[in-house]
């Protein structure tokens, strides 16, 4: 097949786990033979990886539509964002073009907020399938995107079951499977000591991180207020916070560092290319996001090198989490809770291996990324055969 993916971009920087998930899939398929170009609206980091692999990579600048958050927006926010969506964007004249001259099979839309790459596909009657991460909340926003859905799409893929149900809940079943994000764990294990001597981490601490979008749904304020209520039980805890997100929030957030006991045991870094190195320095993941996260990518990767994770439960964290097996989970807003978590593992070795021996296991058997790319790919042929 000839595969077009029209991938968004939230920072040239920091890939988000939705954009490292559509590199692997396109140097999946194009290890399997298939022609691949992606389509990217600005600098991308992993563009040099995916050249490596036998990817084409294009930056075709094109308005991405940001009205996807889960949380309320602001009624200016909303009318401000649509209309400069509104406005006529020559991106789309260029993306059709590229379409034109790379004649794609099948189109892949990566994320809800590439209308226009969906619109231009179709446009053009190029079978689309569109990769859904994003949870919305029920209201007419969500309607709304549902019509497009419906406009856009042939087929439509829902990284986990929390967000199908919604697309399902919008009358369209019938369009939407589930294909869960594959992880590929690094071939070579990353050196502990060497980590914490990167990370600034003493060697013998028990370690907590955090590493996602620095933003107020990330739940990393919730993760400070937990350190500074579990510090006093076990001194022993560190605390390692990395990624990318807005100076006013990285400030909130390092006020609130400030402001209690553990402040000399949370370490905030910015993001690294990869991930791996900072899973090597750490004993367990912790992600207690606020709103429903749809399948968080560092849960996964965490799981594939052997760590527990510390989660709230909502999106799809429970599909990935088995509670009191691979990791523990709590109610949204829980920051007791969270801190009890932490506390109960930083306290019981025996059962900190035993869960990191079950997520590794559980990540192996069902996130494998060669079953990822073979149910990407029969998606992909179904779709174009269908059209």
């Amino acid at each position: 097949m000839k595969i077009a993916l029209i991938s968004h971009l939230a920072s040239s920087r920091a890939p988000t786990g939705a954009e490292r998930s559509l590199a692997l899939l396109a140097r999946g398929l194009a290890a399997g033979g298939h022609e691949v170009a992606v389509a990217t609206p600005g600098p991308w980091a992993l563009q040099e990886d995916l050249e490596a692999g036998g990817v084409s990579v294009t930056t075709v600048p094109i308005r991405q539509c940001w009205l996807v958050q889960y949380g309320p927006q602001s009624l200016w926010r909303q009318l401000a964002r649509g209309v400069r969506y509104a406005f006529p964007d020559p991106g789309s004249r260029r993306l059709r073009r590229w379409l034109t001259n790379f004649e794609p099979d099948v189109v892949h839309v990566n994320c809800l907020s590439n209308l226009r790459g969906a619109a231009a596909a179709q446009a053009l009657g190029i079978p689309v399938v569109w990769h859904l991460r994003e949870i919305l909340p029920p209201g007419a926003r969500r309607r709304w995107f549902a019509n497009r859905l419906r406009a856009d799409s042939a087929h439509i893929v829902a990284v986990s079951e929390a967000v199908a149900e919604w697309v399902r809940d919008e009358g369209l079943g019938d369009r939407v499977e589930v294909v869960h994000n594959g992880v590929v764990s690094p071939v070579e294990g990353v050196d502990r000591e060497a980590a914490r001597v990167q990370f600034n981490l003493p060697p013998e601490a028990f370690v907590v991180g955090l590493f996602s979008q620095m933003v107020h749904h990330k739940g990393a304020l919730d993760l400070v207020r937990a350190a500074h209520a579990a510090i006093s039980e076990n001194p022993e805890l560190h605390f390692l916070i990395a990624g990318h997100g807005p100076v006013s929030f990285a400030d909130q957030l390092r006020r609130e560092i400030a402001s209690g006991a553990a402040a000399g045991h949370i370490h905030l870094m910015p993001p690294q290319p990869e991930i791996w190195e900072l899973l090597a320095a750490v004993d367990i993941l912790a992600l207690p996001t606020l709103w429903p996260d749809p399948l968080p990518r560092a849960v996964m990767e965490a799981m594939a090198v052997g760590r527990p994770v510390v989660a709230y439960q909502n999106g799809g964290v429970p599909e990935m989490v088995v509670d009191n097996e691979t990791g523990l989970l709590c109610q949204p807003g829980d920051v007791e809770g969270l801190t009890r978590a932490i506390l109960e593992l930083a306290g019981d070795r025996s059962l900190l291996n035993l869960f990191g021996e079950a997520a590794q296991k559980r990540a192996t058997e069902h996130f494998g990324v060669e079953r990822y790319v073979d149910q990407m790919e029969k998606a992909l042929r179904e779709t174009m055969s269908f059209e």
